[in-house]
């Protein structure tokens, strides 16, 4: 018995240097004759265009669409819509999937039962600022206790990094929600969930991520997970997670006790716990000084982007 056809739905934007090499993996899938690929390119400040253009007129099961919209769920959902497919696999331009990735997953969904079966994010660096972000995200200081992130064993969760979707759960939900700009996976996940389907975390799933060049392309990250995390909190307010709600309260307890403390000295103490703990954390993550120096500003820089999002919100 032939295995259910997949289909590969990829968002491309600013993506000229990994575009190919998320496409590369999905050829490297065994699963590869059955499995049909649709690229969104959003309008990009270098060359992914040509470079869909280009893998569409080699491969004749690729599709090619356009997303002048630029946001990561509507290219999503143009992807979906212009392909057949009764499995889904969300990709990201900037990350890779390893072998037997989709064989795994497809026999993930038929074990569990779940609409959406996702794995371990691999965050694979090439500067020493990207290796260390990379440590920094896989690790519970730097980004909580999601599994996806930090690993663990297979279970029901709440989201999971990118994720293989059965068609049916998704279309019977509404897809993505274009209305926002970060947070649509873990939005989607929610609405599956309230309807009484399973999001299944599964460890043997990997999926490779390159994680962002520089402080202030992490910072801007971070801020904006923030900040549409509010967003998705405002829309489904049982969504939301006691670890989402530390990188708030660490701030404000944080730039409290530094304004403060000059009218009660002790009140010096929160700052100087929350420095002591990340130097100690970056201590022991760290293999060489370089590695210190990234690791001593980049938990700070998630931390508090984060935060200023999210207290900040998305004006309406």
């Amino acid at each position: 018995m032939k295995e259910p056809k997949v289909a590969v739905v990829i968002p491309a934007k600013n993506a000229e240097k990994t575009l190919e090499k998320a496409f590369i993996s999905v050829l490297n899938q065994k699963t590869y004759e059955q499995i049909e690929i649709c690229i969104a390119v959003a309008p990009s400040e270098d060359s992914t265009l040509d470079v869909a253009k280009k893998i569409e007129l080699n491969h004749e099961n690729v599709t090619l669409v356009e997303n002048p919209s630029g946001k990561t769920p509507t290219g999503l959902n143009l992807a979906i819509k212009n392909t057949q497919a009764p499995v889904v696999v969300r990709l990201d331009a900037h990350a890779e999937l390893e072998e037997k990735y989709v064989s795994t997953a497809l026999e993930t969904l038929k074990k569990t039962g779940a609409a959406n079966v996702g794995g371990r994010q691999n965050p694979v660096g090439t500067t020493p600022f990207e290796k260390a972000v990379g440590v920094a995200i896989s690790s519970r200081f730097g980004a909580g206790d999601a599994r996806f992130r930090t690993g663990g064993k297979a279970g029901e969760v709440d989201t999971v990094y990118l994720g293989v979707f059965e068609r049916s759960a998704i279309e019977n939900v509404g897809l993505f929600d274009e209305s926002l700009v970060r947070n649509q996976d873990a939005e989607l996940n929610w609405r599956l969930r309230e309807t009484g389907e399973k999001i299944w975390f599964e460890p043997e799933l990997v999926a490779s991520y390159k994680p962002r060049s520089t402080l202030k392309e992490l910072a801007k990250q971070y801020y904006e997970y923030g900040k549409w995390r509010r967003h998705v909190v405002g829309t489904h307010p049982r969504s939301i997670k006691l670890r989402q709600l530390v990188p708030p309260l660490n701030a404000l307890v944080f730039f409290l006790g530094l304004v403060l403390g000059f009218f009660w000295m002790p009140l010096f103490g929160f700052p100087a716990l929350y420095i002591a703990g990340t130097v100690c954390v970056t201590t022991a993550k760290s293999k060489t000084a370089k590695n210190f120096l990234y690791l001593l500003i980049i938990f700070p820089t998630m931390h508090f982007s984060w935060a200023a999002g999210f207290l900040k919100g998305v004006k309406n």
